[in-house]
């Protein structure tokens, strides 16, 4: 049992020691699994980590891939930034300024007023960087995004987007051609509401928009903002308070509200209240913008699938762009977002693979549509002289406004015309395989189609050829006759300037010939004498010399040839110096003056020259006609030039003495040439150029055609007729109307008045619905109704009416009719017919004649033959009218119904006596019907002397000639059909012999049409581009006021015993400016104290205090305008409308407008004529020396009575210097008081001329004790002198002085009355005797002094005796512009002539105190 249980014990122990050992194989068995475990872990850990890496690894270089050329551009764009933020400073500060203050302004000057921005930011070190305000305000993104919303593809258009978009005030945009317009509606899409500004509902709309959030437009602002506008003006204070008050009551304000507004002017002027409480922005269409939308409409027309693509490929570039930018945007978006390890994100990584694999395509897409683009430019760029020759002739006719407000033409009926024109000539050029030929063009000049090349520019050719025709005529159709050539002329110009063959400085001269700005190499006021001798220059130094060197060359005009005037000779000068097509010009006229009088005795010196250049080259002699003629009978002493020679003495191009080659120059330098030589023929030149340069239709007057005008044009469009004075249009339309087979009550026709309005638009809306005519007439007499007139109109754009509606206009101009009114209708001038056979025709066909009236028997056998005569009458006075101051001085508007019933007072006494009342007839001719229009007694005079010549009983009698041929004869008793066959024979040109005057009052009409013409012109050019070589214009005008500040003093000094309630300072002349005592020999009256002492007021010193206070006005509003417009100048004042206008005036060397009120009458340019008023000054004060009781230069002279008072030649013998300087050597016995008058008057130099001659009148009566009224002047004309008597030119020229102020010395004073000197004939010439005919070319000659005597007997005057009226200025009407009221007339002579005055009357002849030279 113990052994059992010792065993058992035994068997436990060795059981717990296997268990002891199994456990611990266990144990260990446990430690390998636990090993072994860990060790798969392990394993799969590292086949886990193996695969992540592998991933990563996959991952990574997908990444790589695909940030690759990300990192180059995010390295680029952190350096960017990098250097851009520190430039913020100056970028936030310069784009702020432009957003503030550039909106107005014009593109060039936007670019001037940043440059000088960034020069100021760098001065003071303010940094900044070149970008444009564009690229710092806007994206490339968003800019894309308003071209396709349709913002025109330009810098200035992109620019006044990026203002409009950032602005923080409400847009005010200047949109006259609606581009702004039709970007914003492409802008806001569907949430736009344009409202017109004149709409009843503005307050409405603006309340709703204002409730809803949508945006609003208000279009057709005037020039300034309503005051119901002015609180949601306010944007900010409605932003911040949430609400607005409208018309006492308050709206609650939605902020996506947008308001925009928009005025139609072009060039409005808004308050500065108006300016601040908005953002006004120029929208106004420029050259390229319209010429880049004219390339699309031509492309789109010839080739549309070309433009689809084009517009296709933009669009998707666009999309493109878009769709790039966001995934570039998702890239850095999803990088910084990733928050685990960015090779463990699956989806970014392929997310950024899909972007990266996306914006490659992009990419390529992007390079091939720019290929593609190349190659569909090229293509387009084929048609891009018909887009650019039709922007210049658009921006031609958009500045036409400036010659009549009624030529306002709008973009959108220009494009009309030119699509209409380029759709006419269709695209039949190409074949059906020649447009893949374009399109497969490689840029490899040598595999082009030439065939295919040629057919193309011979049909681009024709597209611009049909275009100009097309577009100039519907233009000339809208304007005056007279405004036609410079319509054309202009646009000729524009063309040559586009393609640099006209320069700016040449144009600019052409305009304004001796402008200031091109005459920095001459004296302002050039000579004083012409036949002046050059001054010999002294032996100088070398250093000296050198230094002359450096300096513009003075211009002499002492070579001036004898049959050159003093401004010819100044003109040819200003070439010669200022341009280098002109060097040696003046030297030329030296050594070959026959060329050039040839040139000046052509009737057409343009055509001269291209047929001297044909004989030059060709080395042909050829024979020439009587106006080809050259000068080689000169007379030495008048210049006159003969007719005898032939050009063969014109000079070859091989001719050795020819260094300057007049052959080298251009078309329009030849104009410049003529246009300073022969003004008469600027008109003449200007159409010969115009045949050069567009052909000859172009200068012929396309005649009007009322049916074509209404085929071509729709219902929308209203057509109106610009009328003239006495023509009425209604006759035309009811013509038209029987044309059409229309019946009569097709047309309404109302008057436009007082009143009206209600009964007009009832009948406008029924007329509109049922398809009728309405002719509103005159409706420049309905100014408080045209606005209503414009939404008629404008509603006419939107609603459809019915397409046989027509609305017919008449308006003289005047500017009261709504813009938008002209703009959109068609225009038509209307105006009386031009010369007297259209007149005469007109008479005959427009019914004023009634064929009963013509016909009947009872009238005699002389009626018709008056009848013609009474319509030549009054086609000669209509036509008279030409001719200027020659032909009225007041021009009348004489019209059919005078004509009318002068014709019907004719029959009337005709049918009534049995003999012919010719006094009657004149009488209600000449005083009642055509008289009562003629409001000038020298005119009614003219009217009569007309009249005699065609109302007198030789005048019916077979065979009476009118003229010295016998065009105008009326031969028989001939019906009206036959007499309209008659007038149709009639030679077209109208001799002014038919006037009754001389042949140089045909040349006088031209150059008053050339001068004319220049001004036109000028008008058209409102902005000057024109710089010197090195003078901007601020120095030029600078320069020039310093000049006035220098040499024009600022007042006449008057002595206190002279003075009146006006104080004058006493400033005697120096020394140096004294006249000679030569100038005065004889020059002053002495009178003795103890005979007639002067009183302390004489009639003289009157005259010379009112004149002094005239001129002191006048020269203190000078110095005023100078100093003030000189600070402007320097930036310390600010620039007015009127400081404005005066720089304008100063550049082209006209007078200012406010000294032109002040100033004596002149028509004189700038320079001229502030040479002319220095004179006038020194004239002034040699008066007033001469005539000052006591003055410390002239006035006492202590002279010994026995030797110095004993005989008056004593005085007059003593040099003035002797007197000046050894005056002590004179000691007095006796004091006495002198009154010294000059000699001789110019009468001329004085405000007011009729003040001399009745203090004249007046000193007379006091002298003898005469009643003045009792008194009148006898009129003596002095001989003339020459010989030893001669004044000596060069003491005179040191004065001052000129002939025209100091008039013939060698003779005697008279001992009543007084001389008068400084007066021209204007139609005749004084032969020492009698006036008789001007010499060719003398239009106006001086007179000799005339001697004014009062007496108290009435002179007897011959019956040849001719009685002259005696003007201050060549214009003849009118009052002066300044603050007297006298008119232009003076008083009258009675002049000897071997003519019966009716012969002068006629001619026009007058006298004249000054010429316009």
């Amino acid at each position: 049992m113990s052994e059992s249980m010792e065993h058992l014990s035994n068997a436990k122990r060795a059981l717990e020691k296997k268990e002891e050992e199994l456990l611990g194989v266990l144990h260990e068995l446990e430690n390998l699994q636990a090993r072994y475990n860990n060790t798969r872990l392990d394993r799969d850990r590292l086949q886990n980590r193996i695969i992540q890496t592998k991933k990563r690894r996959d991952r990574a270089q997908i990444l790589i891939k695909a940030l690759s050329g990300e990192k180059v551009r995010w390295a680029d764009l952190v350096e960017e930034l990098n250097e851009t933020v520190p430039l913020l400073i100056g970028d936030t500060l310069i784009s702020s300024a432009a957003v503030v203050y550039f909106g107005v302004f014009t593109r060039p000057y936007r670019e001037r007023l940043l440059q000088k921005w960034r020069s100021s930011c760098n001065d003071m070190e303010i940094p900044l960087s070149n970008k444009s305000v564009e690229e710092i305000l806007s994206s490339q993104i968003e800019v894309q995004s308003w071209y396709t919303q349709g913002l025109q593809r330009d810098p200035f258009s992109t620019e006044n987007a990026v203002l409009l978009r950032n602005t923080h005030r409400w847009p005010l945009i200047i949109d006259p051609q609606g581009q702004g317009k039709k970007w914003l509606q492409g802008l806001e899409k569907n949430n736009l509401k344009i409202v017109p500004y004149n709409s009843s509902r503005i307050v409405l709309e603006i309340e709703q928009a204002v409730r809803m959030g949508t945006s609003i437009l208000f279009e057709g602002l005037p020039s300034y903002i309503d005051s119901t506008l002015y609180p949601i003006l306010d944007r900010r204070a409605c932003e911040l308070n949430g609400s607005v008050v409208l018309s006492d009551m308050e709206i609650e304000y939605n902020k996506n509200f947008r308001l925009y507004l928009s005025t139609n002017l072009s060039n409005p002027h808004y308050s500065p209240d108006d300016c601040i409480k908005v953002t006004i922005i120029n929208f106004v269409v420029t050259f390229s913008g319209l010429q880049e939308q004219l390339l699309s409409r031509v492309v789109k027309m010839e080739r549309p699938w070309l433009e689809q693509q084009k517009d296709e490929i933009l669009r998707k570039s666009y999309d493109d762009s878009v769709q790039l930018r966001h995934l570039e945007d998702t890239i850095l978006e999803t990088l910084s977002s990733v928050q685990t390890d960015i090779l463990d994100d699956e989806d970014l990584v392929n997310t950024l693979n899909v972007c990266k694999q996306t914006a490659e395509e992009i990419e390529v897409r992007v390079e091939e549509a720019k290929t593609m683009q190349n190659r569909i430019e090229y293509t387009r760029k084929k048609y891009l002289p018909v887009a650019t020759r039709g922007a210049i002739m658009y921006f031609v006719q958009s500045q036409l406004s400036n010659l009549n407000c009624m030529y306002n033409f709008s973009l959108e009926m220009f494009m009309k015309i030119f699509k209409t024109t380029i759709h006419s000539l269709g695209n039949s050029y190409l074949g059906p395989d020649e447009d893949d030929k374009i399109l497969a063009f490689n840029f490899n000049t040598a595999t082009r189609d030439k065939q295919l090349d040629f057919k193309i520019e011979k049909h681009i050719t024709d597209l611009v050829e049909n275009t100009t025709a097309n577009i100039h005529k519907h233009v000339v159709c809208s304007l005056y006759s007279r405004h036609h050539l410079v319509y054309t002329m202009m646009l000729c110009v524009k063309i040559l300037q586009h393609t640099n063959a006209i320069s700016d400085t040449e144009w600019d001269a052409f305009l304004h010939g001796g402008t200031l700005k091109h005459m920095p190499k001459l004296s302002l006021f050039g000579s004083v004498l012409e036949d002046d001798a050059p001054e010999k220059s002294s032996s100088k130094s070398k250093a000296a010399q050198k230094k002359t060197a450096t300096k513009p060359k003075r211009v002499q005009y002492s070579g001036k040839p004898i049959w050159l005037s003093t401004a010819q000779w100044e003109g040819c000068n200003m070439l010669d110096s200022t341009m280098p097509a002109f060097q040696g010009l003046t030297k030329h006229m030296q050594d070959k003056p026959e060329f050039w009088q040839a040139l000046m005795i052509s009737d057409n010196p343009y055509q001269l020259f291209d047929s001297t250049r044909s004989r030059s080259s060709s080395n042909v002699s050829h024979k020439s006609s009587r106006s080809e003629t050259s000068l080689d009978n000169i007379s030495e002493d008048t210049g006159d030039i003969g007719h005898s020679q032939s050009l063969s003495i014109l000079p070859s191009e091989t001719s050795p003495r020819l260094f300057w080659k007049w052959q080298n120059l251009s078309s329009f330098q030849r104009i410049m040439i003529i246009r300073v030589l022969r003004a008469d023929q600027i008109g003449s030149a200007a159409q010969g150029f115009i045949t050069h340069v567009l052909g000859e239709r172009y200068t012929s007057v396309p005649e009007q055609n009322l049916m074509n005008i209404f085929k071509n044009n729709k219902c929308q469009n209203p057509i109106l007729f610009i009328l003239s004075p006495g023509v009425d249009p209604t006759s035309k339309l009811q013509r038209l109307l029987k044309d059409l087979n229309e019946e009569d009550d097709m047309l309404e026709m109302l008057s436009v008045g007082r009143g009206q309005g209600p009964r007009i638009e009832e009948i406008l809306r029924s007329s509109m619905s049922r398809g009728r005519w309405v002719f509103l007439q005159n409706c420049h007499f309905g100014q408080s109704w045209l606005q209503n007139l414009q939404k008629i109109v404008y509603s006419m754009q939107l609603e459809k009416p019915n397409p046989k509606f027509r609305l017919w206009l008449s308006s003289l101009p005047d500017p009261a009719i709504p813009t938008d009114v002209v703009r959109h209708s068609v225009k038509v001038a209307m105006e009386q017919p031009q010369g007297i056979k259209a007149n005469l025709h007109q008479a005959f066909v427009s019914g004023v004649i009634e064929q009963d009236v013509y016909n009947d028997p009872f009238a005699g056998q002389s009626f018709r033959k008056l009848v013609y005569n009474l319509c030549l009458f009054n086609s000669v006075i209509l036509e008279r009218r030409k001719y200027g101051s020659l032909g009225w001085n007041i021009p009348y508007e004489f019209t059919n119904s005078d004509l009318e019933v002068c014709i019907q007072v004719l029959h009337q006494l005709l049918t009534e006596y049995s003999a012919i009342p010719w006094k009657a007839l004149q009488q209600l001719a000449g005083t009642v019907l055509y008289g009562g229009r003629v409001t000038d007694k020298w005119d009614q005079r003219t009217l009569s002397s007309i009249l005699n010549k065609f109302f007198n009983p030789e005048a019916i009698k077979p065979g009476y000639r009118f003229t010295s041929t016998e065009p105008y004869t009326y031969w028989g008793d001939l019906s009206i059909d036959e007499t309209i066959s008659f007038i149709s024979s009639l030679p077209s040109y109208d001799s002014p012999e038919l006037f009754g005057m001389h042949q140089n009052a045909d040349r006088t009409f031209h150059e008053h049409t050339g001068r004319q013409l220049i001004n036109y012109l000028s008008s058209l050019s409102s902005t000057s581009k024109t710089e010197s070589h090195d003078v901007n214009n601020d120095t030029i005008v600078l320069k020039f006021l310093i000049h006035i500040h220098t040499n024009v003093p600022e007042k006449l000094a008057l002595p206190s015993s002279m003075e009146s309630t006006t104080e004058f300072h006493n400033e005697p002349l120096k020394d140096a400016d004294r006249p000679p005592s030569v100038l005065y020999e004889k020059g002053y009256v002495l009178v003795n104290s103890t005979e007639n002492i002067m009183r302390s007021r004489s009639p003289m010193q009157n005259v010379i205090r009112q004149e002094v206070k005239y001129f002191n006005q006048l020269l203190s509003t000078i110095h005023k305008t100078v100093m003030v417009l000189g600070y402007c100048l320097q930036g310390v004042e600010t620039m007015t409308n009127t400081l404005q206008t005066t720089y304008k005036a100063i550049l082209e060397n006209k007078l200012p407008k406010h000294w032109k009120k002040l100033s004596y009458q002149s028509g004189k340019s700038l320079s001229h004529w502030l040479e002319d008023l220095t004179r006038r000054i020194v004239f002034m004060k040699y008066w007033i020396d001469l005539s000052v009781e006591v003055s410390p230069v002239y006035s006492t002279f202590r002279l010994q009575y026995s030797d110095l008072l004993a005989e008056r030649r004593d005085l007059n013998t003593i040099p003035y210097e002797e007197i000046l300087n050894n005056g002590a050597a004179f000691q007095p016995s006796v004091s006495r008081h002198l009154e010294r008058l000059p000699r001789s008057f110019w009468i001329g130099a004085l405000f007011y001329p009729q003040g001399l001659l009745t203090a004249a009148l007046q000193s007379h009566a006091r002298k003898y004790s005469i009643p003045i009224d009792n008194l009148a002047f006898v009129h003596y004309v002095c001989p003339l002198t020459t010989g030893a008597e001669e004044v000596d030119k060069t003491s005179a020229k040191k004065a001052g002085l000129t002939r025209a102020m100091w008039g013939y010395p060698a003779i005697d004073v008279p001992e009543d009355g007084i001389l008068i000197h400084g007066l021209y004939l204007d139609g005749g010439r004084w032969d020492g005797k009698n006036i008789v005919e001007s010499l060719p070319g003398k239009q106006i000659t001086p007179l000799p002094e005339i001697h004014f005597m009062p007496s108290q007997v009435k002179p007897v005057h011959k019956d040849t005796d001719f009685e002259c009226p005696v003007y201050r200025t060549k214009l003849r009407c009118g009052r002066l512009d300044k603050i007297t009221s006298s008119q232009n007339y003076i008083t009258s002579l009675h002049l000897p002539s071997e003519q019966l005055p009716n012969h002068w009357v006629t001619r026009g002849l007058a006298i004249l105190a000054q010429t316009d030279d």
